[in-house]
């Protein structure tokens, strides 16, 4: 009893977070390819750990042999296709090619099935092999791609919004450790473990990192309007002078309109405000000061708030740090104190103590 009980417990977790992301995908409010890719994700873990419990309760098929195959070689490009639709990033050729394996293993298992001529044990380790590689592809350019999504969103916002990838960093580590152990168990072979008390440590293990990895899942979301879609860049072949004089009319206007004490202020909006096009606002302010955006608005932010901390006509270092935060537009008193510091070296107080 206790046996069927921890074989089926992969297949229960990956099951419930089935049924939980179908219900949650007649949701309007989430995005259509977030919702049914995270969904596609655990309908082939739900199939992949089903054939599992087969296994091990010596109800195995053929069909359920070649259904194990393909969804074990589906489920890591499905996850990658999932970050892609978190982080708003179009598809792109690499994820059709994680899905090469599955679609030769689904062409190669049924003809040499009929005809012969390859030892299944040898299309096992083709298998194995294929999902090794899928597996380190997916985590380091998952990371990567968390990289691309940070820089989009430090060109777009002027604010630090690194927080709001912290959820997805958590889902790579946990689909990291999914995979090691997946990969390990692969190497291991599923044999090790039938009819052996060993096979509690790998159930209860993974049923513990699924069940982890759907909770993050269910509560990671990132908004439409905090994430930028992914955009094809304009081709942008200013010169260095016309670069100058955008510069030059980006100082003034900020300068001159305060436009950065807004804390939700965006590089549309500076775009906006010059009569000119985001990519183009964009490109100059990297190539010309090698920041990003939200770096370059921080300098200003900064540059504003000094001000405020040398004007001793306050009546305490508080009150003058406290105006301080509430004009010179940063998103909270932690990222003000935090930019403060990594800008000039010195805390605030200590600013202000030593030039009001």
């Amino acid at each position: 009893m206790l046996y069927s009980l921890i074989i089926s417990l992969p297949m229960l977790v990956c099951l419930f977070w089935c049924i939980f992301f179908a219900a949650r995908a007649f949701r309007e409010d989430d995005e259509p390819r977030v919702k049914y890719t995270i969904l596609l994700f655990y309908v082939a873990s739900t199939v992949l750990y089903i054939n599992h419990w087969l296994f091990f309760s010596d109800c195995e098929t053929t069909i359920g042999a070649y259904i194990y195959l393909l969804a074990n070689l589906s489920v890591y490009p499905l996850y990658y296709m999932y970050l892609r639709a978190l982080t708003r990033t179009r598809l792109m050729w690499d994820n059709f090619v994680l899905f090469v394996p599955t679609a030769l293993m689904a062409v190669i298992f049924p003809l040499n099935r009929y005809w012969g001529g390859v030892e299944q044990a040898h299309l096992l380790i083709a298998s194995r092999t294929c999902f090794a590689v899928q597996v380190v592809w997916v985590w380091i350019c998952g990371f990567r791609l968390l990289r691309a999504t940070q820089r989009r969103m430090d060109n777009t916002y002027a604010d630090d919004r690194s927080y709001i990838l912290q959820p997805t960093h958590t889902l790579l580590i946990l689909l990291g450790l999914t995979a090691v152990f997946s990969m390990l168990l692969n190497v291991l072979g599923r044999e090790l473990f039938d009819d052996s008390w060993l096979v509690y440590i790998p159930a209860v293990l993974m049923s513990i990192l699924l069940f982890s990895l759907g909770y993050v899942a269910a509560h990671t979301t990132l908004p439409v309007e905090t994430v930028a879609p992914e955009e094809t860049l304009e081709e942008d072949q200013a010169t260095m002078q016309e670069t100058d004089e955008l510069i030059q009319k980006i100082t003034t206007v900020l300068r001159e309109e305060h436009l950065f004490a807004d804390s939700h202020f965006t590089i549309q909006d500076l775009a906006s405000a010059i009569g000119s096009n985001r990519t183009y606002v964009s490109n100059s302010i990297n190539r010309r000061t090698g920041l990003s955006f939200s770096q370059f608005i921080a300098r200003y932010r900064v540059e504003y708030a000094q001000t405020i901390l040398s004007d001793r006509h306050y009546a305490s270092d508080h009150d003058a740090i406290v105006t301080a935060i509430a004009l010179s537009g940063f998103a909270s008193p932690q990222a003000f104190y935090r930019i403060f510091k990594d800008v000039t070296g010195l805390t605030p107080l200590q600013y202000r103590q030593k030039n009001a």
